[in-house]
């Protein structure tokens, strides 16, 4: 007997494979996603789905400049894949310890292109947890807490050209702007820890810190979020603290 065929995921595969197909025949210069959507003949918010899905395998990856994307070197998808999930296992340990003590959910996060993406997530013990956003899941960076710790630990110049060619993507984060992002910049530079509120989930408030490398270039950001209420200064100081001290323990120094 025949076995069922999933007409929905026979579809949804087809399409992937359309855009990396038109993705290598690109070359390096990559395509635009609305040259992708226009070629393909697939939506645009389906060509963002798939292509996270495809850069999640390390098939393809997102250009600095915009939303442009293009295929990564087949030889070289395996090692990428394999240095992320490495970095999980390596930080998973110190941020379950993160969530059993704070009680709330915690964030490994990367950069990937101008976006932020998130790699792993451990969930607390409190009543109400925060699940602000989920494994894979893509944004803009510095909407949420990890990914502001990620852009405030940049060159100023590179921050602000990330900032630049994020402006219309930000507004779509209840009405943020390029000017206020540099505000959030600037703070978590003189404060020491990142801090977003209302960003992305309204009434909910992140404390984020980077990991920085031995050229103090930013590797990882690690967040933690909760309810605005439970966020007081006091306790996002301690939090900071926390963050960075499970990272140095998991993390040995470079050199």
């Amino acid at each position: 007997m025949t076995p069922p065929v999933d007409a929905g995921g026979s579809k949804t595969l087809r399409r992937g494979l359309r855009l990396f197909a038109l993705l290598r025949h690109a070359g390096e210069q990559g395509l635009h996603v609305s040259d992708l959507a226009d070629a393909s003949g697939v939506p645009r918010p389906t060509v963002y789905r798939l292509l996270a899905t495809l850069g999640d395998e390390g098939l393809v990856e997102r250009a600095a400049a915009g939303p442009v994307w293009r295929a990564c070197p087949v030889e070289g998808a395996p090692a990428r894949v394999d240095a992320r999930r490495g970095l999980i296992e390596r930080l998973r340990p110190a941020m379950r310890r993160i969530s059993d003590e704070t009680g709330d959910s915690t964030f490994l996060v990367v950069r990937d292109g101008d976006d932020s993406l998130c790699l792993h997530r451990e969930i607390g013990d409190y009543p109400v947890q925060v699940l602000a956003v989920t494994i894979g899941h893509r944004q803009p960076m510095g909407v949420g807490a990890a990914g502001l710790a990620f852009l405030a630990a940049l060159s100023p110049v590179e921050s602000g050209d990330i900032i630049d060619r994020s402006a219309e993507r930000l507004r779509t984060y209840r009405g943020m702007t390029a000017a206020a992002m540099r505000r959030l910049v600037d703070n978590a530079r003189i404060r020491g820890w990142a801090v977003v509120g209302n960003a992305s989930v309204q009434g909910v408030l992140g404390v984020g810190v980077a990991l920085l490398d031995g050229r103090c270039r930013p590797q990882v950001a690690v967040s933690v979020s909760s309810l605005i209420d439970r966020m007081t200064l006091a306790r996002q100081r301690r939090i900071a603290a926390l963050i960075r001290e499970e990272l140095a323990r998991s993390v040995p120094p470079a050199g």
